[in-house]
């Protein structure tokens, strides 16, 4: 179940348990307004391997305007199974470029790091810090 919350800027989107590790990342281009040439949505998916065996998605979406953060909405879908998270995936990458393309005609390309063959959480960060798309180290 999708549980939709809106954050405060300086609560974290996601906490990790202890063993808990990033499975995979995905962050959309800019998606930019017609109508408000100075402001831009991205959209930030990030999967988790929860150390219960199930995984969490985490949808963060930040609207920028003049290059400030003015917006933040994240969402959380918990117990998918690791039979369904590729699929999982997929499905957000389709469903929200199908959705952002319907409403602002604006193309969405993704950048995603693929994290599921590294479990240590420390060579995770660094694969992200080198990423260079998130700052969640």
């Amino acid at each position: 179940m999708i549980m939709p919350r809106i954050a405060d800027f300086t609560e974290p989107a996601f906490v990790m348990d202890k063993d808990d590790c990033f499975y995979k990342l995905i962050v959309s281009n800019p998606v930019l307004f017609e109508l408000a040439h100075d402001a831009h949505t991205v959209l930030t998916f990030v999967a988790i391997h929860r150390t219960i065996g199930t995984f969490s998605i985490t949808n963060i979406i930040k609207t920028f305007q003049k290059g400030v953060c003015v917006s933040r909405l994240v969402q959380d879908k918990n117990g998918i199974t690791a039979k369904n998270i590729e699929k999982e995936m997929a499905k957000i990458q389709t469903d929200f470029t199908q959705g952002v393309q319907a409403q602002t005609n604006c193309e969405t390309y993704w950048d995603a790091l693929d994290l599921s063959k590294t479990t240590d959480r420390k060579e995770q960060c660094e694969r992200i810090k080198i990423w260079g798309k998130l700052k969640v180290c």
